[in-house]
């Protein structure tokens, strides 16, 4: 059988992961944007040049910058790009565990149900899902005509109970658990990386400023530059939180082997319902947790 992709999922999922992504994108260029402020007014402030003129323009200079600056973050509070990003992506993770529930026949999509009134309840499903939250807008409005239950969503339903477990296997779960394998490695690598140019720019800074000691007639305080580059590259490691989803992703990738172990024992629709159940659960937890972490 063809794998399930996204684009095999409802329209719906795919409008809500689109427009996750657009205000992904947003929420971080207003805070790169900020924090490339912040370094540019350091940089022209810290210029002890002896012509009050260019002094004076260079102070004009870094105050246009952290101007600049207050003005992205006044855009940030009022277009709030952050909690788009994470109610489309709750949006997304939704609809897709709804989906899944109907194609492998798990509660409340039992396949006691008819096939019409299996996709009357997945509609509903959706359209709740819908109105709990602001609804997205696919950036090219694409998936506005296209199909909420597709053909291939149909046709895994309608298998036996081993194909629906293996086609869960393969483009689920080990699906979900390699992307947060790779995310977790992905992520603690950044950490590393991130902190290790942060303790560079502190390193530097500090010797920079004992310099200073020894020449304190140099026109450019190195240092105070230093020190805010520190500042940003902590603030933007945090603003990424590399290290929590590097811990998080693991975790769930871990979580999920556990619950594939399991399979090898699900022979019949009761178990299939209940093996399915504990690996939905097992991933919305943490896209719980990553929201939750938003929002704080």
């Amino acid at each position: 059988m063809s794998p399930v992709t996204d684009e095999h999922l409802p329209a719906l999922y795919r409008a809500a992961d689109r427009s996750s992504l657009a205000a992904q994108t947003s929420y971080l260029r207003f805070v790169r944007g900020n924090l490339v402020f912040i370094v540019a007014g350091a940089f022209a402030t810290s210029w002890a040049v002896r012509s009050q003129d260019l002094r004076a323009l260079l102070w004009l200079a870094g105050a246009a910058a952290l101007v600049a600056g207050l003005g992205l973050t006044v855009l940030l509070l009022q277009s709030r790009p952050e909690e788009q990003w994470s109610g489309a992506r709750a949006m997304a993770e939704s609809v897709k565990t709804v989906a899944w529930l109907y194609m492998t026949c798990a509660e409340p999509f039992r396949s006691g149900l008819s096939d019409r009134q299996a996709d009357d309840l997945l509609v509903r499903k959706l359209g709740e899902i819908l109105r709990e939250r602001p609804a997205p807008a696919a950036p090219d409005g694409s998936e506005a005509v296209a199909e909420q239950i597709t053909p291939l969503m149909r046709e895994v339903r309608s298998q036996a109970v081993e194909t629906r477990k293996a086609v869960y296997l393969r483009d689920r779960v080990r699906d979900q658990r390699e992307w947060y394998g790779n995310k977790a490695r992905s992520n603690a690598r950044s950490s590393t990386r991130w902190l290790c140019a942060v303790g560079a720019a502190q390193l530097l800074g500090a010797v920079a400023s004992v310099s200073m000691v020894r020449w304190p007639d140099f026109p450019f305080h190195l240092g105070s530059v230093l020190a805010s580059i520190a500042g940003v590259l902590v603030g933007w490691r945090e603003v990424k939180q590399y290290g929590q989803l590097a811990h998080t992703y693991s975790l769930a990738a871990q979580e999920l082997g556990l619950v594939e172990a399991q399979a090898a024992s699900v022979t019949t629709e009761d178990e299939l319902a209940a093996f399915v159940a504990d690996a939905e659960q097992a991933i919305s937890r943490e896209h719980t947790m990553w929201a939750a972490r938003r929002r704080t």
